[in-house]
């Protein structure tokens, strides 16, 4: 006859056994790495402002307990505690913060300070998506390594959809050549490097400094006016469109003859978050208005 103890603990293990168990959690990231975590995590520091965006976006905007400077989005992040910025971090205070994980910036965070956490213990997810899909597969990743799954922003999918149908209407159309103006004295682009130039080429246009060998490459004007680009894309200044009298003397280049000018938030087009995804249909309107326009000329 069973006891009264031994049925107390075949209950107690019953229940226990249909409580939800996280086991150990593991992704892959952006540089190959395999990060495991034991169970989700539930206090995280992210260092860039984008990958501030895609933990709220993945449903972990409430596991993040330090942040750097400019993770302004949403508007919640500006309340966490900020640990520095991208490039210098206090490193006593991410160790006071005890978090289970760290959401690092490839190109943006130095490389000797991230080895410096990992050896204090601390396990690190690198970010550093080049494309929409990559965008898309950080934010599923982060979801999966804080256990948030099930509230992964419902835009995601739909943000995705929608440009592979963009990136399909845009295949068979003749690409613009065009010019990304990061900066005019000096003159500095993007090459393809660069994840906004993928954005372009996902609308049909064509950088005229792709194969530039550098990130941000600096360049000439004569090399512009030679090139003779179709369209220049240029950064919004705290959301006023910039002063692009610097082009006036230039008539030459079609798309200053023809004010073939696209202005773009760079919070939004810089990022490589879903404000990103959601932003460059957008973009791809405007650059398909210049498109038909210059038709209309040729006509």
């Amino acid at each position: 006859m069973m006891t009264r103890n031994l049925r107390g603990l075949i209950v107690g293990f019953l229940v226990l056994s249909a409580l939800p168990c996280r086991a150990e959690v593991r992704v892959v990231d952006d540089i190959g790495r395999e990060v495991v975590l034991e169970k989700p995590a539930i206090s995280i520091i992210s260092l860039s402002p984008h990958t501030t965006e895609n933990l709220f976006s993945a449903g972990a905007g409430d596991r993040v307990v330090g942040v750097v400077n400019r993770s302004d989005y949403p508007p919640e992040a500006e309340q966490i505690t900020m640990v520095g910025t991208h490039v210098q971090f206090n490193i006593e205070l991410i160790v006071s913060l005890k978090p289970d994980l760290i959401v690092a910036w490839q190109s943006g965070n130095p490389e000797k300070v991230l080895h410096q956490l990992e050896e204090l213990g601390f396990p690190i997810y690198i970010s550093q998506p080049t494309d929409f899909h990559g965008i898309a597969r950080n934010i599923r990743n982060l979801a999966i390594l804080a256990g948030t799954e099930n509230n992964l922003d419902p835009d995601l999918e739909t943000s995705i959809q929608n440009l592979e149908i963009i990136q399909a209407n845009h295949q068979s159309k003749a690409h613009l050549r065009t010019f990304y103006q990061v900066w005019t004295e000096p003159l500095i682009t993007l090459s393809g490097k660069h994840i906004v130039s993928r954005s372009l080429g996902l609308c049909g246009a064509a950088n005229i400094f792709a194969d530039m060998p550098m990130l941000a490459p600096r360049i000439s004007i004569e090399s512009i006016v030679e090139i003779n680009p179709e369209v220049i894309v240029t950064d919004l200044v705290d959301g006023r469109l910039p002063d692009m009298s610097y082009w006036d003397t230039w008539n030459s280049i079609q798309a200053v003859r023809h004010k073939n000018y696209i202005f773009v938030d760079p919070d939004v087009m810089f990022r490589p978050t879903l404000r990103m995804l959601k932003g460059i249909p957008k973009f791809c309107d405007d650059l398909e208005t210049i498109r038909i326009q210059d038709s209309q000329r040729q006509s």
